[in-house]
């Protein structure tokens, strides 16, 4: 008997290194599979973490490009403007009378309505104050045949069409265009009476009105001026 148990308790010593070997490499491969979790889950959240952080700065550089270009915008206006002002209040040595120094139309909502916009200046070194009206005529085509059309017939209101400064002065009103009217030109006289030290004087511009109605224009170029004393 004595020898039997012996034997056993040799059989179990000799088994135990296995044992524990087995139960070592169990141990170990669960740590491994704790560590590649976590290193998954710290990859995940790292990347997730990167990926805002970029779109952040993906959102931050279209920002700062759509504030670059709104700040370009408003610089070239401050620099119209500033040209404007000072050639109001510095004009060239040989500049003289009212000036028409822009002319602006615009579509409204409703077919056919219009609003415009006439700016005057004077280009004078000693500055009175200008007195006068200006006038609009409207050449184009009507049901074929060619027509002009004066805008105080269009709706224009004649008063609006008064003027009176000593540095600039904006006019704007509206008009609508008959049916079957297709405009071409718009011709703007300003005219100055005599009077009050004032001489009575005249100047026209002659404008392409598919220009004029075009957007983003700043100042719209005639295509012919006239000037008369």
């Amino acid at each position: 008997m004595a020898i039997i148990l012996g034997a056993v308790a040799v059989g179990y010593l000799l088994s135990w290194p296995q044992r524990l070997t087995l139960q070592q490499q169990q141990d170990n491969a669960e740590v491994a599979e704790r560590l590649q979790k976590e290193r998954i889950r710290v990859l995940t959240e790292s990347h997730a973490a990167l990926e805002i952080e970029l779109d952040t700065e993906r959102r931050s550089q279209a920002d700062t490009i759509a504030m670059m270009a709104q700040l370009r915008q408003q610089l070239a206006q401050t620099e119209t403007e500033l040209t404007f002002y000072r050639n109001i209040m510095a004009p060239e040595q040989n500049a003289d009378g009212v000036v028409i120094h822009e002319v602006a139309v615009e579509n409204s909502h409703s077919p056919g309505h219009f609003r415009y916009k006439l700016v005057l200046t004077q280009q004078k070194k000693r500055k009175r104050f200008a007195k006068g009206r200006a006038s609009m005529l409207l050449a184009g085509s009507q049901n074929g045949s060619p027509a002009t059309l004066n805008l105080e017939r269009l709706g224009a209101d004649r008063d609006r069409l008064k003027f009176s400064f000593r540095y600039f002065q904006e006019l704007e009103g509206s008009f609508n265009l008959p049916e079957n009217f297709v405009p071409e030109r718009l011709t703007v006289k300003v005219k100055t009476a005599s009077g009050g030290g004032q001489k009575a004087t005249s100047t026209e511009q002659v404008y392409e009105f598919a220009v004029l109605t075009q957007p983003a224009s700043d100042e719209m170029p005639p295509t012919s001026e006239t000037d008369k004393t």
